[in-house]
């Protein structure tokens, strides 16, 4: 198999990743491991083995060891934050969005999923914890003005 090939088929898993289809890109990756020198390749491996087998450690590992190869590449923070999103670390996953940003302050796919997750107001009540019972009265009755 030639790097034209083995380029292809990184490519061609990238792209079904893209659009959903985890297994199927998988089935591409996993055909030759040597998209691994291609940072973004790696991510998009990542987040399609924390998708389909809910791998999170080793997904998060190669996604860390993708943004250590190309730290300035904003796909690469988006698919850690996705990775992270589906482990349920929501405050790590925001922290990897906004690392993106900063790379590429446009990019489309990232702003989506932070205008999705929404933006937390401050606690009313700032000298309590956001978690202080309090605090959570007075923010869903806040909330409800609002609305």
């Amino acid at each position: 198999m030639d790097t034209q090939e083995i380029r292809s088929l990184a490519d061609e898993g990238v792209r079904l990743a893209k659009c959903g289809r985890f297994r199927d890109a998988l089935r591409f990756f996993d055909e030759d491991l040597c998209f691994t020198q291609d940072p973004t390749a790696l991510s998009y491996y990542a987040v399609c083995l924390a998708e389909e087998e809910g791998i999170f450690d080793k997904a998060i590992s190669l996604c860390v060891m993708a943004a250590e190869k190309e730290f300035y590449n904003p796909v690469v923070y988006l698919n850690l934050g996705r990775i992270f999103l589906l482990n349920r670390q929501k405050k790590i996953a925001i922290k990897a969005f906004m690392k993106g940003l900063k790379f590429d302050e446009k990019n489309a796919e990232i702003l989506n999923i932070v205008k999705k997750l929404g933006k937390r107001r401050k606690p009313v009540v700032s000298f309590l914890s956001r978690n202080n019972s309090l605090n959570r009265l007075l923010g869903m009755l806040a909330a409800r003005m609002v609305h």
